[in-house]
């Protein structure tokens, strides 16, 4: 590994790369000279991701026909990772996997899901690499969703690629394929970023080997320049084509999609025949144009300094076991091709293969361990450099969580473990669960389930248990996040966009760990702050419904109904707290006034007599026990029985105490709200406290017009996002009922 240069330094790169307009191409420029142009040592990044290829679907991995030489040498001129998979194995939430470093179980994105949260797109390997000074840029399928920004903060060049149709039609009426295409933006990001001194990491995600799914005729259209291969050579015929493979799958699994889309493109030799051979095609025309890029490499004279990355998003069964697809936890849908090329590496790594697994969690971290780059901690793989760099770890993984989360009535969702000798799978939505133990050493080919056999018993019950420690760790990791996101928020009750920043904020938080009671809670936050406390109880009721032993959660909740207007039920909660612990009781001088709007004034009153015992400085107290009393006695006894308070400092709660005393008039209150020439807000606030408390003074004088003029003003006028501000708010939609 170089060392990287100084901070400043590349944060000033990564300044002018993304002010600078991109360079020319230099067309007849000294190779010598573009390479001498890098002032900064270290390595480019390319990396190259197919889809829908397992790990056979290659030359240098023993597929007997496939022709793809440009990928074999850089296996020859690399390392082959023998033992290769995703951990989730279908596109969207693979691919998500493979820019963030998390587990489907942490990031929770793939089809039908909200965006990757943005505090993980912060931690994806672009985002990083971008910030330290490289020019990032990607092309082709990026297959997933992320936040308003996200992507602006991730790359600097960025051209997505669809495949549907596969062939694009060009300016001059011709048409060309997705995958070439592909490799020209490639060409294109490479001649700008070369003319730069920032090194580059660019991502090449290509479209094919993925099924046209739309056309039933012509599922794998193939790039014209590779149409000649494979005609009329004999495919060899699918892995475990026995029907008694498939008769032998649970019920789930025969009616699944693998099943449906099995007719689609295998189920008669004919079809096999012609899918397969342009199945292959498409497989070639990648390795073309990853020639082409590589070819460009060494024009420009940057080939020796470009670590070069070959992956699959997930595997394929191409009718084996009578499947199609992927999903699934057999090794067909698990298993993908992983070359990495360090032309640095020593002579001896070169042509090397490696049996220690890799999975594609670890290439975001592979990515930012070869830029030496800043490693993240919440990435959740581990560099697989070491390997390529012949300082391989004497510890590593020997086992692996995977899964499959997707919502899909035709693809069972499961989790589970991949361990050096066994696989364990848990299909969870079946009634009751179905449980799959492979002994992978025995039977390498998984035709034997033996969870129901006695015999393995121990090594089931510890490979669920294993499944069941990974999957929380990363559930955990997701509520960590949706905590640290919550973090971030800034909520304002009276102030919209504060409010709508919130909602963002807590989508994605949701979207991480939904139902959890920080997310619960932090809803209902933001909708009690914006005025919205029916909505606010939905989520409290279910918080109280998990937890009824929380004591907090009813204070909350009551104090919630209490802003509602439904006073019955935040006495109610207020009771049940107290019956849980009696000690709580003298604090509650919120049932106190949820007690006074009920009409029970003589509870009320109780209530805030004995609120004075815990707090005697509050002149709120004595303000609310005085109206219960002029309602139960009169307004004679409520002068008589005004509590005596002391150094309340707020501005103008000691005149209120007078004004509700008889010494002072309400003017005053109003004139020492005022005083001092305090500063705007300061100034709101006073007059909120000295309307909200005049209103209640007329109010226990009987003056109903004088007391319901000044609760408006507390409310809407001199509006404060505070309890006692919410309090105004109550008082003026009950007396106004």
């Amino acid at each position: 590994m170089t060392r990287k240069p100084p901070a400043a330094v590349l944060a000033a790169l990564c300044s002018l790369a993304a002010l600078a307009p991109a360079p020319a191409p230099a067309e007849a420029d000294d190779a010598a000279e573009l390479a001498a142009a890098f002032g900064d040592d270290r390595p480019n990044l390319i990396f190259f991701l197919t889809d829908d290829q397992r790990n056979d679907f290659l030359g240098c991995t023993g597929h007997p026909l496939v022709e793809t030489p440009r990928i074999d040498a850089l296996a020859a001129e690399g390392v082959l990772f023998e033992n290769a998979f995703v951990t989730t194995s279908i596109c969207a939430a693979s691919r998500a996997t493979l820019l963030t470093g998390l587990y489907e179980r942490t990031h929770r994105f793939t089809f039908g899901t909200p965006p990757i949260a943005s505090i993980q797109t912060d931690d994806s390997y672009p985002a990083v690499l971008k910030r330290e000074g490289y020019r990032t840029g990607f092309i082709g399928k990026f297959g997933v969703k992320v936040r308003p920004g996200a992507r602006e903060e991730m790359f600097d060049f960025f051209q997505p690629l669809g495949r549907n149709p596969y062939h694009h039609k060009m300016p001059d009426g011709s048409r060309r394929h997705e995958t070439d295409r592909a490799a020209d933006f490639a060409l294109e990001f490479i001649r700008g970023a070369a003319a730069g001194e920032a090194p580059f990491c660019l991502s090449v995600s290509f479209n094919a080997s993925h099924a046209e799914d739309g056309d039933k005729e012509d599922h794998f259209p193939f790039p014209e320049g590779v149409g000649h291969l494979y005609e009329g050579v004999e495919m060899p015929p699918p892995r475990l084509a026995d029907p008694a493979v498939f008769e032998a799958q649970p019920e789930f699994l025969r009616k699944s999609m693998n099943r449906d889309r099995y007719f689609w493109r295998w189920d008669t030799a004919e079809k096999y025949q012609h899918n397969m051979r342009n199945y292959l095609r498409m497989i070639s025309g990648i390795d073309a144009a990853i020639g082409r890029v590589l070819d460009e490499l060494e024009k420009r004279g940057i080939a020796d300094n470009t670590v070069v990355i070959y992956m699959a998003d997930n595997g394929y069964y191409a009718a084996s076991r009578g499947f199609a697809g992927k999903w699934s936890h057999y090794e067909e849908s698990l298993r993908v091709p992983l070359i990495i090329r360090d032309p640095r590496a020593p002579e001896g790594q070169r042509g090397k293969t490696v049996a220690a697994p890799a999975l594609n969690v670890d290439i975001a971290p592979t990515l930012l361990d070869f830029a030496d780059a800043r490693a993240c901690d919440r990435h959740q793989g581990a560099s697989l450099a070491p390997f390529v760099t012949g300082a391989a770890p004497a510890d590593w993984r020997s086992d692996f969580f995977c899964e499959h989360r997707m919502d899909h009535r035709s693809i069972p969702k499961w989790e589970g473990v991949r361990g050096g000798r066994y696989k364990y799978a848990r299909y969870y939505e079946q009634d009751p669960p179905f449980e799959f133990l492979h002994d992978l050493s025995d039977d390498p080919m998984e035709l034997a389930n033996l969870a129901g056999d006695p015999a393995h018993r121990e090594a089931l019950e510890a490979m669920r248990a294993r499944a069941a420690e990974l999957s929380a760790n990363y559930d955990s990791q997701a509520a960590a996040d949706a905590g640290r996101v919550l973090e971030r928020m800034k909520f304002g009750m009276l102030d919209p966009a504060a409010h709508a920043a919130s909602g963002s904020a807590l989508d994605e938080a949701e979207a991480l760990a939904p139902g959890t009671p920080a997310v619960l809670l932090a809803r209902a936050d933001a909708h009690e702050k914006a005025g919205e406390h029916g909505k606010a109880l939905r989520y409290l009721d279910q918080l109280v419904a998990g937890h009824p032993e929380v004591g907090d959660l009813l204070l909350r909740r009551g104090s919630t109904r209490l802003f509602h207007g439904d006073f019955a039920g935040a006495i109610a909660d207020f009771d049940a707290l107290i019956e849980a612990d009696p000690e709580r009781a003298p604090y509650l001088w919120q049932r106190g006034i949820a007690q006074y709007y009920a009409g029970d004034f003589d509870g009320g009153a109780k209530q805030f007599e004995i609120h004075k015992k815990v707090n005697p400085r509050d002149v709120e107290n004595a303000a609310w026990h005085f109206l219960c009393v002029a309602r139960r006695d009169g307004l004679d006894s409520a002068r008589e029985n005004l509590i005596p308070v002391e150094g309340d400092a707020r501005v103008p709660m000691a005149e209120v105490q007078r004004l509700f005393a008889g010494e002072l008039k309400p003017e005053d209150v109003l004139a020492a709200a005022e005083r001092g020439n305090p500063a705007p807000d300061d100034l709101r606030n006073h007059l909120c406290y000295a309307h909200l408390y005049l209103g209640l003074y007329f109010e226990a004088q009987g003056d109903a017009g004088r007391s319901l003029g000044h609760i408006e003003k507390a409310a809407v006028e001199y509006a404060m996002p505070h309890y006692m501000g919410e309090v105004a708010r109550v008082h003026l939609r009950a007396r106004k009922k």
